[in-house]
């Protein structure tokens, strides 16, 4: 693998960075492939590189480009959902699914989702996510009306869907939703690596 020839303790420093592979991190789910914990040996800092699409406690791939903004693994809980010929998922204390399933894995999913594109929190919050995304206001705040009034899970995604449809048409998909998490609070500050091994930030301070 190619490391990168500086990492994010480069910005304003005085020497230039010493970067090293330190571990392959194997795991268990996520990524088929290990991670890579590298060190700065000029100025002490570890840092985790991840393959596209993945993050810190992220197992299934986010959308990297603008054709996965709705089929990307990350959104199958979002897509079952919205989809009334899909049964809702099973909940561990409900097996026969007999009772409304609020705290399921897809249930959480979507809740984070909800949070991630900006339809819950502070109305000024979700304008901020709503501008990172590339999505119209007026758009957006629709989803988030829809989203909020409809209680059923199934609505809820099919606001979340419509926010994702936009998103892909703007184009630069993994960007744009690693810095809505950012501004969520549900991941730090990412980077990417150019050609030239250089850390370039994917989301602006």
């Amino acid at each position: 693998m190619d490391l990168p020839v500086r990492g994010p303790c480069a910005d304003r420093a005085k020497n230039a960075c010493k970067i090293k592979l330190k571990l392959q991190r194997e795991r268990k789910t996520g990524p088929r492939h290990p991670l890579f914990v590298v060190k700065c040996e000029t100025h002490g800092r570890f840092f985790t590189i991840y393959p596209p699409g993945f993050g810190p406690y992220v197992r299934k791939r986010l959308p990297c480009q603008q054709v996965d903004a709705q089929a990307a693994p990350a959104l199958r809980a979002v897509r079952d959902a919205a989809d009334e010929q899909v049964p809702r998922w099973l909940d561990w204390r409900d097996p026969e699914g007999k009772e409304p399933c609020w705290r399921s894995t897809q249930w959480r999913q979507i809740a984070r989702w909800g949070r991630w594109l900006g339809l819950v929190g502070p109305e000024g919050n979700g304008q901020q996510i709503a501008a990172a995304l590339g999505v119209p206001l007026h758009e957006h705040a629709a989803a988030r009306a829809m989203y909020q009034k409809r209680l059923h899970y199934r609505q809820r995604a099919v606001a979340l869907l419509s926010v994702l449809r936009l998103v892909s048409l703007a184009g630069d998909v993994m960007r744009k939703l690693l810095r809505a998490g950012a501004i969520a609070g549900l991941m730090g500050r990412g980077f990417g690596v150019d050609r030239l091994g250089r850390l370039r930030p994917l989301v602006p301070v």
